[in-house]
């Protein structure tokens, strides 16, 4: 009976040894008008496609992915010399073959051993057939007149073509719970947002109308993806969700877009992998926005995550200069009250930036030499005096340190109206307090010196007065815009 027990007891071991040590993936492939030629297996990452795997195809178009150890699960990509492609999913099963002809990839495929695969195929098949379907149908409405009956007809039928999809999804999704297929149709749907009766007795209706879109899709656009699994990286439809919520779905607000940035993250927090991509992806998105405002997301970002110990990738030099970029732009964001400037004029007195009491105030970075700042600057003082002071003030800094070069500028140009002011020895770190590397820069302030406006060009400035103080129609804009 020992000995029984023994070799029991050896038997298990071995079984578990293999199922813990022995895993890998094996993805036997034919393309049947294909031989001796290379194909290979790509995978999609956030919003990029890599390549895992090269083989070559024998006489008979036969080949087989290999590997030791499992593949991370997702959709990959089975790419062609000709660079057709097709995708398959790769979830718990990786064992399997495929087989298909290069005239109709998706029609020809052919799987054994995955029924998530065949699922997959046949899903794919599904729609391509009801594009199809409503291509021919809108192809067939553009030519006929929107008053007649057969219109209607069509459009009865597209929305008869659209419930069958929406059908056919949902029990698709239901087939496969839990699946990568199941979880990936589900992060498709967008959210149905209901209509709402809105009382005659209400102003402005159509307002009222797109709130509640608004409201709701912000809600619920997210609502079918799970930020803490890792199997969404590995599909060509997550990065484009992320995209697509923050840059097109949520008003570009840098207090809304950091709201929901904290929501996300700390979902994401359950899956390291999934953490640091969500992570790194607002961090370069908000780095590089040309949207005025959006430096106060990135000092979020950065101060929330990269500057604490939420964030391990980092080195320390890396850290040490965002830091440093951190710090430059925390004075200079815009809804902040601009750091108060005394500065010497140029006969010798001083002159406050927080003295100064007008509706806007515009503070102006220049040097006489740059080519940029010579077409600005006659430029704004035009628009200055088209304006009272109490309307529009400028607080003009001479930013370079020859005294000679800069009273001969302005006295030649006609500059002597405005707060004319420098700083020669930097005692006032203005450099650093608005974040100054280039001339000409503009920041526009309000009467109670709160920054509302930064690096923003002539033009836009000249908008933003003309319409702020009366001179311009917000709704004929508007109407221009359209038009």
């Amino acid at each position: 009976m020992k000995n029984t027990y023994t070799i029991l007891t050896a038997l298990l071991l071995v079984i578990t040894w293999n199922t813990l040590f022995s895993q890998s993936y094996k993805i036997d492939i034919k393309i049947n008008d294909l031989k001796n030629t290379d194909i290979y297996l790509g995978y999609y990452y956030g919003d990029k496609t890599y390549v895992k795997d090269t083989i070559k195809l024998d006489d008979n178009g036969k080949g087989s992915f290999h590997g030791d150890s499992l593949l991370n699960q997702g959709v990959y990509i089975v790419i062609l010399p000709s660079k057709k492609y097709f995708d398959i999913l790769v979830g718990e099963d990786q064992e399997f073959s495929i087989e298909t002809s290069t005239d109709n990839l998706i029609k020809n495929l052919k799987i054994k051993g995955s029924e998530e695969n065949s699922a997959f195929k046949e899903f794919q098949q599904y729609m391509i057939d009801k594009n199809t379907e409503s291509g021919k149908i809108q192809n067939r409405l553009k030519v006929l007149d929107e008053s007649s009956d057969s219109t209607q007809i069509l459009k009865n039928q597209l929305d008869n073509l659209s419930s069958e999809v929406k059908d056919y999804w949902n029990k698709t999704i239901s087939e496969n719970e839990g699946t990568l297929l199941g979880v990936i149709i589900k992060a498709m749907k967008n959210p149905e947002i209901p209509e709402i009766e809105v009382p005659d007795s209400i102003q402005n209706k159509d307002s009222v109308k797109w709130f509640h879109s608004y409201n709701y899709n912000r809600q619920h656009y997210l609502d079918n993806i799970d930020f803490s699994d890792k199997r969404f990286l590995r599909t060509p439809i997550f990065h484009n969700k992320l995209e697509t919520f923050f840059t097109k779905v949520l008003i570009q607000d840098p207090d809304t877009l950091n709201r929901y940035i904290d929501i996300v993250a700390s979902q994401a927090e359950a899956d390291k992998e999934m953490f640091q991509y969500i992570i790194r992806y607002f961090f370069v998105t908000f780095q590089k926005s040309n949207i005025m405002g959006m430096d106060k997301v990135l000092v979020h970002v950065a101060e929330t995550y990269y500057l604490t110990d939420k964030v391990d990738w980092y080195d320390e030099e890396s850290t040490q200069k965002l830091r440093e970029h951190v710090a430059k732009l925390r004075f200079n964001l815009v809804g902040n009250i601009a750091q108060d400037l005394k500065m010497e004029t140029l006969t010798g007195e001083y002159a406050r930036l927080q003295e100064i009491n007008s509706k806007f105030i515009l503070v102006y970075f220049y040097e006489p030499h740059c080519g940029h700042c010579k077409k600005t600057t006659p430029k704004l003082h035009e628009l200055y005096q088209e304006f009272s002071r109490e309307e529009f003030d400028v607080f003009a800094v001479y930013t370079q340190g020859d005294k000679e070069e800069w009273s001969e500028y302005i006295h030649k140009n006609g500059f002597d109206d405005w707060n004319n002011v420098w700083d020669p020895y930097n005692l006032t770190n203005f450099r650093f307090f608005y974040n100054i590397y280039s001339t000409p820069t503009i920041y526009l302030l309000d009467e109670n010196k709160k920054i509302i406006a930064k690096r923003i060009g002539y033009e836009t400035l000249k908008n933003i007065l003309e319409i702020e103080l009366g001179k311009k129609d917000i709704a004929e804009e508007i109407e221009k815009e359209r038009n």
